[in-house]
């Protein structure tokens, strides 16, 4: 048991260190691209499209990071088959298939792009199954509740 809080506790601290990383990111975005367009001749679309989906992404996995931690820290204090887990599984979804979605105009523009929506799509449907499964539990925790 001391295992899975152990690594519930490592999950936590990564999350918060992609956080950390995310807002470090942020920034310095300008900067980074402007070597990257050293490395990597980039027209001025492309340069849009890399910075405007960088930012709207942003947005969204900052919002994903918290949903993260605060399962997490639900974990933690032994509330697992909670309706509000699954909400915060759901939201993390919607958050991984609002990435793919950003990244998909902007992979007209950008070509490697289109790699990025198809992960988070992908990643969007397996988060999908799980919480499905994670419902499932929940329905089956109030059944059992409510019998004698």
């Amino acid at each position: 048991m001391k295992e899975k809080i152990n690594l519930t506790l490592i999950t936590r601290g990564a999350t918060r260190c992609l956080a950390l990383i995310l807002a470090v990111l942020i920034p310095t975005m300008p900067r980074l691209l402007k070597w990257y367009a050293t490395v990597r001749t980039l027209t001025d679309n492309e340069r849009l499209a890399i910075t405007v989906a960088f930012y709207i992404c942003a947005v969204i996995v900052a919002f994903a990071l918290w949903q993260m931690d605060r399962l997490l820290s639900s974990l933690l204090k032994k509330q697992v088959f909670l309706r509000e887990n699954v909400r915060r599984v759901r939201r993390v979804q919607y958050c991984c298939a609002g990435v793919s979605l950003v990244c998909l105009p902007a992979a007209a523009v950008y070509y490697p792009l289109i790699f990025m929506f198809v992960v988070m799509g992908f990643l969007s449907l397996v988060i999908c199954v799980v919480c499905r499964v994670l419902d499932e539990a929940v329905s089956l925790r109030e059944e059992n509740d409510l019998t004698i």
